[in-house]
């Protein structure tokens, strides 16, 4: 009879005496922003003081303009590489043909896009035709040994923003970066 009497004022010492308690040792052990005082009351933890010159905003982020080449070839590849500012903020991504072109835009990859008009599997023109067809956004600079004015006019029916001559120099691509506000 005396245990079970001592486990009654246990179990009675453990029960909380009201909702309102109760409610109290719920939001305790599970709410990690309060924590659980002495007189059995929830405060608010103190944080400490924070300078607001110390914070960084998000927006203040530096963040990488992700940018595609496009080109079947190695070499060109490496010196449309070499032609972009040095001191321009990109994450560059490599394609060898138009469907990893298509595949890196669709991952998020290609807010700029410097594209071959001639490469295997689908062509640039393949490409912005797509592009068009499935209303995708992005900024295209046709890069192509092709300068004949019909390509160069149909390309710009197709969507793309510029035309560079290869072989690609830091003196023709820079201007259509400044004009284009991609580079300032």
């Amino acid at each position: 009879m005396r245990a079970h009497g001592i486990r009654q004022k246990r179990i009675a010492a453990r029960s909380p005496r009201s909702f309102a308690s109760f409610a109290s040792y719920i939001l305790a052990s599970f709410c990690p922003l309060y924590c659980w005082s002495t007189d059995r009351a929830l405060k608010k933890p103190t944080l400490p003081a924070v300078n607001a010159q110390e914070l960084i905003s998000l927006t203040d982020l530096p963040m990488s303009l992700p940018i595609v080449i496009a080109d079947d070839s190695l070499l060109a590849r490496k010196v449309l590489t070499k032609a972009l500012p040095p001191d321009w903020d990109v994450d560059v991504s490599y394609a060898t043909n138009g469907r990893e072109a298509l595949g890196l835009y669709r991952e998020g990859k290609a807010s700029v896009m410097f594209l071959d008009l001639t490469m295997p599997d689908m062509t640039g023109y393949q490409v912005l035709e797509a592009l068009q067809h499935e209303d995708l956004n992005t900024f295209v600079i046709v890069v192509s040994a092709d300068v004949q004015p019909m390509a160069q006019a149909r390309v710009r029916t197709l969507g793309a923003a510029a035309f560079i001559a290869k072989p690609v120099t830091p003196e023709a691509v820079l201007p259509i970066l400044k004009e284009y506000g991609l580079y300032v």
